[in-house]
Order: C-alpha cells, then sequence, then structure tokens
C-alpha cells in the first residue's frame, strides 16, 4: 500500500504543468493568427494603393483620346482651361503649347518618352505621353473608289485611321505607381474618342 500512495503523491503537480503547456500553445496560437492578420490588413491596403494608381493611369488613356479627337476634329490647338475645377488638364513640357498638337498631327518628331498630357485627380498626378504611330487607308472608303477599286464610294466605312501609342502613368496613395498602356485608332471623319 505504501507504493500506491507514494505514486500518487509523485504525481501532485503533473496536471498543473500540462495546463500551463497548454496555455503556452493557446499563446503561441494567438500571437500567429495576430500576425497572420496583421500581415494580411496590409497586403488589403497595399492592393488598395495599387487600385488607385491603377485607376488614376487608366484614366489617362480614357481622357487623351477625347483630346487627340479635339485637335484632329479642330484642326487647331484646343484650350484644356486653366485648371480650376478637377481634373486640372494641362500640357506639360515642351517651349510651348503646341507641342502636343504638333506630335498629333504628324506636324512634330516624338519627343522621346516626355508627358505631353498631365492633370491631377483627387490630389495625384497623372501623366500621358503620346505618339504617332502610323496611317492606315481603310477599306471601301473614297481612296478605293477613286483608285477604281470595287467600293462603296465617299462616306462609307472607310477613310483614314490615324493609331496613336498612349502610355499612362497613375500615382497613388503611399507612393504607389501604375503604368498602363494603350493604343488608340482615330477614324477621321468619325465623331468621338473612347
Amino acid at each position: 500500500m505504501k507504493s500506491l500512495i507514494n505514486k500518487a503523491k509523485n504525481e501532485d503537480g503533473s496536471v498543473l504543468v500540462i495546463a500551463l503547456l497548454i496555455l503556452v500553445f493557446l499563446t503561441i496560437i494567438g500571437i500567429s493568427a495576430t500576425t497572420t492578420t496583421n500581415i494580411e490588413l496590409q497586403i488589403a491596403g497595399n492592393e488598395k494603393f495599387h487600385k488607385i494608381a491603377f485607376y488614376h493611369a487608366d484614366s489617362g488613356v480614357y481622357t487623351t483620346p477625347k483630346l487627340i479627337s479635339a485637335c484632329i476634329d479642330s484642326g487647331a490647338e484646343i484650350n484644356i482651361g486653366s485648371g480650376t475645377t478637377e481634373p486640372d488638364i494641362r500640357y506639360s513640357t515642351g517651349s510651348s503649347s503646341t507641342l502636343f498638337y504638333g506630335q498629333v498631327m504628324g506636324y512634330d518628331t516624338y519627343d522621346g518618352g516626355t508627358k505631353d498630357i498631365e492633370f491631377t485627380l483627387s490630389g495625384f498626378d497623372v501623366g500621358v505621353d503620346v505618339r504617332r504611330d502610323r496611317v492606315e487607308n481603310l477599306a471601301g472608303g473614297a481612296v478605293e473608289f477613286a483608285a477604281g477599286a470595287e467600293g462603296i464610294g465617299a462616306g462609307s466605312g472607310g477613310g483614314v485611321a490615324i493609331y496613336y501609342e498612349m502610355d499612362s502613368l497613375g500615382d497613388g496613395p503611399a507612393n504607389s505607381i501604375s503604368n498602363v498602356s494603350a493604343v488608340y485608332r482615330k477614324v477621321v471623319g468619325v465623331p468621338g474618342g473612347l
């Protein structure tokens, strides 16, 4: 009987040790979950900043064709305004504001990556570089008709298409930057942009 009593007395603190080990294990799991949550919050914040920068850059791709189309349709430099309301759109760089018009019309050579149009959206900058790429004659227009080809004549689906490459760079919060590149096709004599 003595041996049974001695064994029971030797196991007096084992429950306390097991309970402490379980507490340490649960504490480690809790710290790990908190760290993972903080990292996921940072990832979500960075993704939000990136999307804001992307949408700013994307707005440059949708704004620039309207300006290109206005230059071609009017045949003159367009007046964008004083910038008193958002977005503040302005021609940038170059010695004069005719640099953009000259590039759009094909009078001036490409300026090598300098932002031609800049504007501000919600306090963040958007810059767009425009490069006139090529000119193509479209089938079915007056060009084919005058050349004696089978065509429907002027005003049908044909004409002249001018292609412009646009490289739009948008800023966002926390120094995030996004770049969107696109090609715009302007069919001369057809209204509209994007």
